[in-house]
């Protein structure tokens, strides 16, 4: 279902953000086969998010952590998970519920996607598992 338009777009793209585009589509039309999705439909949807999370970031109302976890050790992802999971609870505990919303919202993504990383670490497990 490629058009012009698609085609333009991927000429930016790497393989494999070629690659990993064409993944994010195949599991969002298996999820919802009546969506029609396009690359120009994901291209203008990550424009519109990059815009406002640009903007929210300019005038404070977000905060955004970027972590690279290219350099971590199995067992320093699973040290780092077990702190963040430490203070989470500590936080339902000890403060308010707004200070422990908030920092579900920053370490909830944080832990989810160590998991997932913790996960695809394991010999034999596939990432679509």
């Amino acid at each position: 279902m490629s058009t012009e338009k698609d085609s333009i777009l991927r000429v930016r793209l790497t393989q494999r953000q070629s690659d990993e585009l064409d993944a994010i589509i195949g599991e969002i039309q298996a999820e919802m086969p009546e969506a029609s999705v396009t690359t120009s439909s994901i291209a203008r949807y990550a424009l519109e998010k990059y815009v406002s999370d640009h903007i929210a970031k300019r005038d404070g109302t977000k905060i955004f952590i970027e972590i690279n976890t290219a350099g971590a050790t199995d067992e320093e992802i699973k040290n780092l998970y077990d702190l963040i999971s430490r203070l989470f609870d500590e936080t339902k505990e000890n403060y308010s519920p707004m200070v422990h919303y908030m920092v579900g919202e920053i370490l909830e993504p944080v832990m989810m996607k160590m998991a997932r990383l913790m996960k695809l670490k394991k010999p034999g497990v596939k990432a679509s598992e």
